[in-house]
């Protein structure tokens, strides 16, 4: 898919509730993040003060709404929809016409290997599926409540009488 924009809400309170990794680092002090800020945790947040100078406020880490919707912008969770998926692949061998000469029962037998949701090879929205998402009908560019998509392998056996 090539183009176009989607909303996330999975990363919008994920994100805000600690859900997930980006949430648990060293901050620049060499301390975890959630640590209270006493004990050296927290974080400085990218940014200027009203006066234009670099923002140096550190602000508390162990409150996860830092990350999320609370105090981030909606456009914070906005992602491009492009992606380059490798949806299906299937490998098939079938026996040679010679082989099957002799067998009074098939005239022809083939192998398969069969793979669906196979590899995602680009995307830029983190933790999920970019083709999965719930809804129905026309809602485009929204994405919540997604489960971890499944990777599926098989083989097939294709017997011609």
């Amino acid at each position: 898919q090539q183009g176009g924009s989607l909303f996330s809400l999975d990363q919008y309170y994920g994100l805000g509730t600690g859900l997930y990794a980006e949430t648990v680092f060293t901050n620049d002090l060499g301390n975890p993040v959630r640590n209270d800020m006493h004990d050296g945790g927290g974080l400085v947040l990218p940014g200027v003060k009203e006066d234009g100078s670099v923002n140096d406020i550190r602000v508390s880490g162990n409150d996860y709404r830092v990350f999320g919707w609370s105090k981030n912008p909606n456009a914070a969770f906005v992602y491009k929809a492009s992606y380059v998926k490798l949806r299906e692949i299937v490998l098939t061998y079938s026996l040679p016409a010679s082989v099957m000469e002799g067998s009074k029962v098939f005239t022809g037998i083939s192998f398969s290997l069969v793979g669906s949701n196979v590899w995602i090879i680009s995307k830029d929205l983190p933790h999920a599926d970019p083709e999965a998402s719930q809804g129905a009908g026309n809602i485009q560019g929204w994405q919540s409540g997604v489960m971890p998509s499944t990777r599926n392998f098989g083989f097939n056996v294709n017997l011609q009488f």
